[in-house]
């Protein structure tokens, strides 16, 4: 069978895809601009009030729009399930029973070919997708997410985590054969929630237009880490590197300097700015300008999974990288050639020193590091790997029987779930 071309899709999201300055918001942003060349395209998404001012920087792309306020304090409540539910912390806290009733409405109301859904906060509103094609996009693993987490945290919250981790875990597997394509961002994280073989791989990409390759702004000595702080793995590998690993490379290069770049920093972040030779930008309009400044990008990851963004922009940028190896996520790069991987403080100096002290290794590796990202991780290529998936759900739909496929969706359905067994002319829709 092929693929009616264009395709009628409703793409629900956990949060708004814009601005693109986080992964999922990110991804799903330039899913849905490369999708919305082919396809018509309907989102629906929660927001805070102050939201709405973005949503103009998506009607070019969407044929409607339906955005969905969420209310801070119902979300607080919705904690209080916790005890009573099997469903993770995650879940219980971001999913609106109020949104899956409006994706019920709309459902029903119009003929969708696919239904694509974003990250597993998302997932309970399979049982209101009157849709015969529903793909979930996990992302990433956030079981293994909050297991590297729970390495790195402090003992008061650890067990907690762990916690949230195994139910995560639980609710992943369970989710596998519930959606008809579960897709992730790396092999890393379709090995880590155990059933590799019914799992799609839909790498990251970067704006290759965005991240331009430049040489000619290098400043010297100077290294930089980006991405949001306010993310615990940032956080966590902005403090071990500019404490462990800073040091002892300002004893061979005493004028090195470390810049982090990224919005929201905690007050531990913060003051690392104490330290001579750190920096500290917070929120910053454009992350270029800094990676084609910096000598060398680092990336000192001991948490998280998936497949970092801020790996394939400073590669995109020809700023050569040091990279922990939980930091690379099955991203297709050979240590040495596109990237340096170093698995501890004195291994990781050594080789920014290494980097610091010769020009021609890192002109050398930072252009094949562009050459990698332009061969295999441009958002183009990340599209129209999705399509491919797209594709293979909506045959293997289409020879089910007339019927199947389709659900009827109520508050309680949400318990049904198993668990471990652009255009022009948009319309913004009120709900």
């Amino acid at each position: 069978m092929s693929v009616r071309i264009p395709m009628n899709i409703l793409f629900v999201t956990a949060r708004l895809p814009y601005p693109p300055i986080q992964g999922d918001r990110l991804r799903a942003y330039h899913q849905i601009r490369l999708l919305a060349q082919r396809h018509r395209i309907t989102l629906v998404s929660p927001i805070d009030k102050g939201e709405r001012r973005h949503l103009v920087h998506l009607e070019r792309f969407c044929e409607r729009i339906i955005p969905v306020e969420v209310s801070r304090a119902r979300q607080l409540a919705s904690l209080c399930r916790i005890p009573f539910s099997r469903l993770p912390a995650q879940t219980l806290y971001w999913f609106d029973a109020r949104l899956a009733d409006i994706v019920a409405r709309e459902t029903s109301k119009n003929d969708y070919d696919l239904a694509h859904v974003q990250l597993v906060r998302m997932a309970p509103v399979l049982s209101a997708l009157n849709v015969r094609t529903r793909v979930l996009d996990l992302v990433d693993a956030l079981s293994l997410n909050f297991s590297r987490r729970a390495e790195r945290e402090r003992p008061a919250v650890r067990a907690l985590i762990r916690w949230e981790a195994r139910r995560l875990g639980r609710y992943e597997r369970s989710l596998v054969g519930a959606y008809d394509r579960v897709i992730v961002c790396s092999p890393l994280d379709q090995r880590a929630i155990g059933a590799a073989e019914s799992i799609h791989v839909v790498p990251n990409g970067v704006d290759t237009s965005e991240f331009g390759y430049r040489q000619d702004l290098r400043e010297w000595s100077s290294i930089v880490f980006s991405g949001r702080m306010a993310y615990f793995p940032n956080a966590d590998g902005a403090v071990w590197f500019a404490n462990e690993v800073f040091p002892l490379i300002k004893r061979s290069l005493p004028w090195a300097r470390f810049r982090i770049v990224g919005a929201d920093p905690p007050p531990r972040v913060r003051q690392l700015a104490e330290i001579p030779g750190v920096e500290i930008t917070g929120y910053v309009p454009s992350v270029t300008e800094h990676l084609q400044r910096a000598t060398l990008a680092v990336s000192p990851l001991l948490a998280g999974s998936g497949m970092q963004n801020k790996l394939l922009e400073a590669m995109a940028c020809g700023t050569p990288v040091v990279a922990t190896p939980r930091s690379t996520g099955g991203l297709a790069a050979q240590d040495g050639h596109h990237l340096m991987i170093a698995e501890n403080a004195s291994s990781f100096a050594e080789q920014v020193l290494r980097l610091l002290r010769d020009p021609g290794l890192r002109l050398w590796m930072g252009r094949n590091a562009r050459r990698l990202v332009e061969e295999r991780y441009s958002w183009e290529l990340s599209v129209a790997t999705l399509e491919k998936v797209y594709q293979g759900a909506m045959s293997a739909e289409y020879q089910k029987p007339a019927g199947t496929g389709r659900s009827r969706w109520t508050r309680r359905s949400v318990r049904r779930i198993p668990m471990a067994s652009g255009q022009a002319g948009t319309r913004l829709s009120t709900p």
